[in-house]
């Protein structure tokens, strides 16, 4: 394989580790501590990769203490901090060029607040976003989250089944939509929230929804707002992102407040100049632009237009953003793009790529053409955040993360041997919304979360992804479970098995969902009127883009279980 990181910098030769191991009766915290007092360890150094105790088959990122207070609640810190610089801009509108205010934003967050707790929403409630990126949607999402209201942001191209879907599992009190998606996210509610919940849409009052401006109207008591203490915030979700299973539809990934205010985003620099990527808060990615913007006082642009390459050099060039984030899909639009060959970006200092593989020619091409951009690939989950550091050298983990690669037999290994990725961080996220089973199987008898991704650590510090033992597709970012298309294909009359895969494209950036379908006798199934019947049902992203293959069977274990892999392998070779 070839590298994909830069060089590190050298080790002093008379710098000693001390190794110790970690007792399953002490915390995280309580165990990085004691490696701190040791003196002979080696102090981290930007330049150097991720530690690595021998004695331990343990790899650590810097062990660092948040310079914000984690034993805090978000709208705390939150309102504090834009309370210190009133007048700068921390949002830019590039649609229309409205710029909002630290002020601004920290009236909005309270006034909504209020209205909210004035209709009775408190602690322990929830509250579904399914919103694009408009001028509201940030002071929506921190008012829910400083009056104790988990969020659950959903993407705003989500059909009424994966709407009702995550409605289900939250059975959310209140529901934001835009003017776009009203009717999709109403039918959704209906059909799947209990209770029947008040529906807010980011434009003008329509239908069963009322209009966020109501929220937004001068309210007694704003000028005096304090953002209340809600308790523990190692405890207390704060959000609800969606990440799928290796089957099934996605699972709701409870973050907390102590984590989201610790974990490492996607700047430590103060007062740096703008930060643009095109994530609807639904993205990991989406949600921690908005916590670097605010706790980092950065201004951050938005926009609701999809991404095409024109809209990305306009917004760069026009706003000079320094901190940009894309997915690998969105690369070869930019690199095929006229301007990118002449196109300057002077402005812009870090370029990260992240959300599903990243080629390390990718990243090469991309330092080759930018010398000056800082173009890195990061690495992480759903339930953990960041792995690998956006500040760090490429493959650096994040601070105060551990990670562990272990054998299907749950033995650790060393640098350079492959197995799956297990973390820990010092704030362990929640757990799985309202499935308990799936919690506990997230985690081996040692604490460690299993993600599933298959990788390993050279002997520099370095970590690499090779593949993933699940089976989720990704699609522009996307996740796609499978089943879900196996599904709606087995009740195609004609269909007697199918079995769906992710097949690369050629960049690798994405995978397209292709079926691998065994006929009933006499069918006379077309793959076109395959592909008809289930992209008439399902979201754009799960379309069935990489087309329909009829075989005479497929692939399976003694068992009778189908090798995916297998068929993914039969695709791309053209043996079906």
């Amino acid at each position: 394989m070839k590298r994909m990181y830069d060089k590190p910098s050298v080790i002093s030769s008379d710098a000693k580790i001390v190794y110790r191991t970690f007792s399953q009766s002490e915390t995280l915290e309580q165990f990085h501590f004691k490696r701190l007092s040791v003196q002979t360890f080696i102090p981290f150094r930007k330049t150097i990769m991720s530690q690595y105790d021998s004695a331990n088959r343990t790899w650590f990122g810097p062990i660092q203490p948040s310079i914000f207070n984690p034993e805090a609640n978000i709208g705390q810190v939150v309102l504090s901090i834009l309370s210190r610089t009133p007048a700068k801009i921390i949002q830019i509108n590039a649609d229309t060029g409205y710029e909002m205010t630290c002020a601004e934003m920290k009236q909005r967050i309270i006034r909504i607040a209020l209205h909210l707790k004035s209709l009775g929403y408190r602690l322990g409630d929830l509250a579904t976003l399914a919103c694009n990126n408009t001028d509201n949607l940030v002071p929506v999402y921190f008012a829910c989250v400083t009056l104790g209201i988990s969020v659950n942001p959903l993407a705003p191209v989500f059909k009424r089944d994966d709407l009702a879907h995550m409605m289900r599992l939250t059975q959310s009190k209140v529901v934001f939509c835009d003017e776009s998606n009203r009717v999709e996210v109403e039918e959704a509610a209906k059909e799947a929230i209990r209770v029947k919940p008040r529906i807010y849409v980011m434009g003008e009052r329509k239908g069963d929804a009322l209009s966020v401006d109501e929220l937004l109207a001068p309210v007694e008591g704003e000028d005096s707002f304090v953002p209340p203490y809600l308790g523990d915030s190692k405890k207390l979700t704060a959000t609800v992102l969606c990440s799928s299973g290796t089957t099934g539809l996605p699972k709701g990934v409870c973050l907390s407040h102590s984590h989201l205010i610790a974990g490492e985003l996607f700047s430590a620099a103060l007062n740096a100049g703008p930060i643009f990527n095109f994530s609807p808060l639904f993205w990991m990615t989406g949600v921690f632009a908005a916590h670097t913007s605010i706790l980092y006082t950065r201004s951050r642009v938005i926009t609701t237009k999809p991404f095409t390459a024109d809209t990305f050099f306009s917004i760069i060039e026009r706003y000079q953003v320094e901190d940009i984030f894309t997915p690998p899909s969105t690369i070869s639009a930019i690199q095929s793009h006229p301007s990118y060959r002449t196109v300057q970006m002077s402005s812009v200092k870090r370029w990260l790529i992240g959300g599903s593989t990243v080629a390390p020619e990718m990243v090469t091409s991309l330092r080759e053409r930018f010398s000056t951009i800082d173009v890195k690939a990061i690495y992480g989950c759903s339930e953990y955040g960041c792995v690998t550091s956006p500040m760090l050298p490429n493959g650096s983990l994040a601070k105060n993360m551990t990670v562990k690669i272990t054998d299907e037999n749950g033995r650790r290994l060393g640098p350079n041997e492959k197995g799956e990725i297990c973390l820990q961080y010092n704030f362990k996220f929640l757990g799985y919304i309202n499935n308990k089973e799936m919690t506990l199987n997230a985690f081996d008898n040692e604490g460690f979360y299993k993600t599933g991704d298959i990788g390993y650590f050279d002997a520099e510090g370095r970590l690499y992804i090779v593949d993933r033992i699940k089976d989720i597709i990704k699609y522009m970012n996307f996740q796609i479970s499978p089943s879900d298309l196996e599904d709606i294909v087995l009740k195609i009359r004609g269909v007697a098995q199918v079995c769906v895969a992710g097949i690369p494209t050629e960049d690798r950036s994405s995978e397209l969902a292709t079926a691998m379908i065994v006929k009933q006798p006499g069918s006379s199934l077309s793959a076109q009127e395959v592909v008809d019947t289930v992209n008439g049902q399902v979201s754009d992203y799960k379309k069935l883009r990489g087309g329909v293959f009829f075989v005479d069977q497929l692939p399976m274990t003694p068992a009778g279980k189908v090798l995916r892999r297998s068929v993914r392998d039969m695709i791309i070779s053209g043996q079906h």
